[in-house]
């Protein structure tokens, strides 16, 4: 799975304008309305759908990075956008550290594995050190599309 095949990339935020966990994903399925790939009408059932996620446990996995996700029906197709904030979000992550890096995945409701193999996909990426520290320092959205597109075409899958 590739994760440029799902990726939205209008709604890519740059810099996060905002400090905590849910501004963030407030912001970030913002974009993905101003993208039209979530219905305006849906924005509140896909928020609470996404912090219903995060009252199970933070997706604050560590390391710097987020991973919020839900299922909802108001999506026809996996969904992911990314997002960087170079000053950090209190994301309530697992260490304890401010979060740098959010991807936001969004899958419709009948579309459990490919969920899960979304999820492993991005997990496997954000392992990868090099990758957390290209996508964290790029110079502007178009850099970050890029390393996510030369990511998704090395053999290996990462950037090492």
């Amino acid at each position: 799975m590739k994760l440029v095949d799902f990726l939205v990339e209008e709604a890519i935020i740059y810099e996060l304008k905002v400090r905590d966990k849910k501004n963030a994903i407030t912001e970030m399925v913002g974009a993905l309305t101003r993208s039209h790939k979530v219905p305006a009408k849906e924005v509140d059932s896909v928020m609470a759908a996404l912090m219903k996620r995060e009252q199970l446990g933070s997706t604050g996995i560590g390391g710097g990075v987020a991973v919020p996700h839900a299922k909802h029906g108001c999506v026809s197709r996996l969904l992911v956008t990314v997002a960087r904030s170079e000053e950090g979000i209190d994301f309530d992550a697992l260490d304890g550290e401010p979060v740098h890096l959010v991807f936001l995945l969004l899958s419709p409701n009948e579309t459990a594995g490919a969920h899960l193999q979304a999820l492993e996909r991005i997990a496997t990426l954000i392992r990868d050190s090099d990758f957390r520290r290209f996508m964290t320092t790029a110079s502007d959205k178009e850099e970050m599309i890029e390393i996510l597109r030369e990511v998704d075409s090395h053999p290996t899958g990462s950037l090492t």
